[in-house]
């Protein structure tokens, strides 16, 4: 174990001390930790979702498949479901709870900015996790995105890198899959252990 001072990986990850104020719930409120765990649900539920999961025209049929023919298949998905839910909402309270014990101030303004983007990240992930069940509602939600994206300077460019070439029937195309999986999920994987590291590093949480 790191000795008190010691900037070592393990002296940031555990530290000999931290102060007492940290350890009340009206600290954080466990808003950060609950973002992470419905991240870590999230990751286990998805990895076991991509064994039968198939992106573009099979979308829809094969969550079809996964609800009604695998065992406790639809409960994995309604809890992949529900996780980027509450994910997404744990998140906004989180800097909701920042914004108000103003902890955005010097010299936590990387903290903030890395927050900000977490959430946005995390908003597009769950957008992209709608996009992927196929289906009218998904197509219709791609198409919105898309008039979007156009509606930028090359953003018919970036639409097509993003979206690939979804139809009005079904949004899942193996471009929004690859985003959703690997690119996203693994930028916001990434940002969220650098979030925690500078945590550490600026002396852990602030009391209110």
């Amino acid at each position: 174990m790191g000795k008190q001072g010691d900037n070592s990986f393990t002296g940031h990850i555990r530290p000999r001390q931290i102060r007492a104020g940290a350890l009340r719930l009206r600290a954080t409120f466990c808003l950060g930790g609950f973002s992470f765990l419905a991240f870590i649900v999230l990751t286990i539920t998805g990895v076991l979702l991509l064994f039968y999961y198939q992106p573009g025209d099979r979308a829809f049929a094969s969550l079809s498949e996964i609800n009604s023919v695998l065992p406790y298949g639809g409960f994995v998905r309604s809890l992949h479901f529900w996780a980027g839910q509450m994910m997404v909402i744990s998140v906004f309270l989180h800097m909701v709870r920042v914004v108000w014990s103003r902890a955005y101030r010097p010299l936590r303004e990387l903290n903030w900015i890395t927050g900000v983007v977490l959430f946005g990240l995390t908003v597009i992930l769950d957008y992209s996790g709608y996009l992927l069940r196929g289906g009218q509602e998904s197509g219709a939600a791609a198409t919105v995105g898309q008039a979007l994206f156009t509606s930028l300077p090359g953003g018919q460019a970036l639409a097509t890198v993003f979206f690939g070439q979804p139809s009005p029937l079904n949004g899942s195309t193996l471009n929004m899959f690859v985003w959703h999986v690997f690119i996203l999920a693994g930028a916001v994987g990434f940002l969220q252990m650098f979030h925690f590291w500078r945590i550490r590093r600026g002396g852990g949480v602030r009391p209110l």
